[in-house]
């Protein structure tokens, strides 16, 4: 995650920024509310993308502001607590963020599952992860490839949500939703989605759909990931 902030590239049109500022609501809220991200947030409620030298100052240190912040407030994982998987994919890499809810909100009466987005500050981070896609994958289909970075982040946090009571993971790719949720093995035609799909059966997990404007971590690991693991890929 460290890698990530330092390493990301500057912003070049409104989704780079929104993936930008969904990154450091998620692992520093306060901050991201904080008056030196003030341009950051006007922006995003501008469709027209622009970009100057105060916003770049404000960038660059951010950048320091938030790695220093992880430092000081990432969580450590708490067995009992109900647990986020979020992930994403992307042509370029698929990311994940695993975090933990530190509120007393419900479950959610439509979905019976908590909602990783119930309120700013409700969820700490605890683990962050990407890699580069391999060729073939950056040409999958996008319910392919989401069902792929499902795959891959549960891969990465397996140590951690093997045992986790309540596992959220939420997707922007409504598809997906059926596939992984309570679809019949004997009903996916697609050899792929098969493939990954039973990578994901040891895990006990509830996937629900949430718009991409409130997938932003993952969005912003996938498209600008930080290493390759050919020995964790599901793919």
């Amino acid at each position: 995650m460290l890698d990530a902030i330092q390493n990301f590239p500057t912003p070049k049109n409104v989704h780079d920024i929104r993936s930008w500022f969904g990154l450091v609501n998620q692992v520093a809220y306060a901050f991201a509310q904080s008056q030196t991200m003030a341009p950051f947030r006007d922006h995003l409620k501008d469709q027209k993308f622009y970009w100057d030298e105060s916003l770049d100052i404000i960038f660059k240190e951010s950048k320091i502001k938030i790695v220093n912040l992880i430092k000081e407030g990432v969580r450590n994982f708490e067995v009992n607590r109900p647990t986020c998987l979020a992930t994403d994919w992307s042509k370029s890499g698929v990311g994940f963020t695993l975090s933990q809810k530190y509120c007393e909100c419900p479950k959610s009466t439509e979905t019976k599952a908590y909602s990783p987005n119930c309120g700013n500050g409700h969820w700490k981070l605890v683990l962050a992860g990407s890699r580069f896609t391999k060729p073939a994958e950056s040409r999958y289909a996008p319910v392919e490839g989401e069902a792929l970075a499902v795959a891959y982040g549960l891969a990465q946090c397996r140590l951690f949500i093997l045992a986790s009571p309540d596992l959220v993971v939420p997707v922007d790719h409504k598809p997906l939703i059926r596939i992984l949720n309570a679809r019949a093995l004997e009903d996916i035609e697609n050899p792929r989605i098969l493939r990954l799909k039973e990578k994901t059966l040891p895990y006990n997990f509830k996937i629900i759909h949430v718009p991409g404007i409130l997938n932003s971590a993952p969005d912003a690991t996938s498209r600008h990931p930080t290493n390759v693991d050919d020995k964790a890929s599901p793919g």
